[in-house]
This record gives C-alpha cells, structure tokens and sequence, in this order.
C-alpha cells in the first residue's frame, strides 16, 4: 500500500517537474530569435548558427575530458545522428531559410515538430500514437498557425520552397527526439549533451573560420559577440541538457511540444518590447495550452 502511495507521489513529482522545465526550455529557446535579432546586422546568419553551435559543444568539453573513460563507444553512432540531425543541420538549414521567408512562416512550420515526431516514432520507433496525444497535437499546430497569423502582417505564403527547409528541419528533429529517446535516454543528460554537441561543435567551428567571421572581430562587435556566445552555452548548451532531462522523464512527444510554447513565449516578449497582443493572441495560446496539456494526459 505504502509502495503505491509512494510510486504515486513520484509520477507527480516528475510531472510537475517537466511541466516546469518545458516551460523553463520554452522561455529560453523563444528568447533566442530576439538575441538573434540584434546579432544580425552585424554577422550573417550561417556565422551566427556556427558560432551558436561551436560555443554549446566546446562548453562541455571539460565533461568530454574528465568523462572520456566513461564515453559508450557502441553508442556512437546515436550521437551523431542526434548532433548531426538535432542541431548541426537545422542551425544552417534555418539561417539559410532566414534569408527568403518571414519569421511567422518559419515560426509556423516549425510548430509541426511534435507532428514530426509523433509521426517517426510510430513508422521507425515502435511508438505507439493515444488518442489525446494525436488531439493534443492537432490544437497545438492549429493554435501556433493562429498565434503566428495574428502576429503577421505579411500573412503567410507557402509558395517559396525554402519553406521546405523548415519542414526538413522538423522532420529531423522528429528523428533527433526518437533516437534521443529511444537509444539515449538512459545517459546522465549533461554527458549526453556533451557527447552530442561537442563533435558537431568542431564542425561548426570550421564551417565558422571558413567565412570572413574573424575580420569582423573588433570592439564594435563584442556585444553582438558577446550575445551570440550566450545564445550558444545557455540557449542551446544548457537548454539541451533541460531538453534531454525532459525526456528521461517525460516522453518524446511531450518534450517537443515545447515548440508549441515558444511562439507564446516570443509573443509574450514581443508585448514587453512594445508589440501590441489582441484578443487573437491569448485565443490562440491557450488553444496551445491546452494541446499540450492533452499531450500529457495519461
């Protein structure tokens, strides 16, 4: 009796606890595209998502040292299909999408992450697909499409195939999240983040040296620097390391509803730096509430 009581309290806990870390991983990762924001005028987008890349992996690499007897060879592979497809591809894939379509657009597609993975896991991964996930799913994709029109002034045209890189970008965090955890999930989350993005952060840092990102370095450019360094080991190091932690004890599609939490989130942002919200707004974030509140539902 006392074993159920005490396995009850525990779910609980842990529910509560991913509720707050994803919405702890939603408030960093929406904060990004306004940190990106005042980079841009001073590097391009490929320099910005290299350096982002690059300063995320070579943060870890005191773990990568200290830890290198403990490193799992025979997962290799998982990594860095995880490194590879979850962050090194998507950052460029998105800088370069940056260049031709709008932000709602990009904001938009990228909400069908969770589709994505709730789609992998069952053809590739043997998941199984509940009833109020799949209802979950739909309210949220359908509350980002209303949050993002009501933010646009532009509206949204699908008539541009470097959307499609978006949409290649969430199928592979589809992938990404299912390899995660389904091969990976049994690692302590900051060795898993440092297994996986220190490899990917040495490409990235090629790809960074190879353009004219160092001709650009003087005093004029240390604060946009300075923010994309911080965008790199606190909204992609540490915020990987949240993200892994939430699917140790939440689930795959669950951690990647938090696509859905970061237009509020960015909504929310644009509100405090003098955006206007409407009544569209609040309708269509908490349509996304709810969504992910049903994406959990046992």
């Amino acid at each position: 009796m006392n074993t159920t009581s005490s396995t009850t309290v525990t779910s609980q806990n842990k529910t509560i606890i991913a509720w707050l870390l994803l919405c702890l991983l939603a408030t960093m990762w929406g904060s990004s595209f306004l940190i990106m924001k005042k980079a841009l005028p001073t590097f391009s987008p490929v320099q910005i998502g290299a350096l982002r890349i690059m300063a995320a992996g070579l943060v870890f690499l005191p773990w990568v040292i200290s830890h290198r007897k403990e490193y799992p060879k025979a997962k290799t592979k998982y990594f860095f299909a995880s490194g590879f497809l979850g962050y090194f591809l998507p950052a460029f894939l998105f800088a370069l999408a940056g260049t031709r379509v709008n932000s709602s657009l990009i904001g938009a597609l990228n909400s069908a992450t969770p589709l994505f993975v709730l789609i992998v896991g069952a053809i590739f991964f043997q998941q199984i697909i509940r009833r109020w996930q799949a209802i979950g799913l739909i309210m949220g994709f359908v509350g980002s499409i209303v949050l993002i029109l009501s933010a646009s002034k532009d509206g949204l045209s699908f008539n541009n195939p470097y959307a499609l890189l978006v949409i290649l970008s969430a199928l592979m965090y589809g992938f990404n999240v299912n390899i995660t955890g389904k091969f990976l999930s049994t690692i302590n989350p900051v060795l898993l983040t440092a297994w996986t993005l220190f490899g990917v952060g040495i490409m990235a840092g090629v790809v960074l040296f190879s353009t004219d990102f160092l001709s650009k370095i003087n005093q004029a450019t240390l604060y946009p620097l300075l923010l994309i360094i911080f965008l790199g080991v606190v909204n992609s190091g540490i915020a990987t390391i949240i993200f892994n932690y939430i699917l140790q004890i939440a689930s795959p599609v669950f951690a990647s509803s938090v696509t859905y939490l970061i237009p509020v989130v960015a909504t929310m942002m644009g509100f405090l730096d003098g955006e206007p919200i409407s009544l569209l707004h609040y309708f269509g974030m908490s349509i996304i509430l709810v969504g992910v509140y049903l994406i959990n539902k046992k």
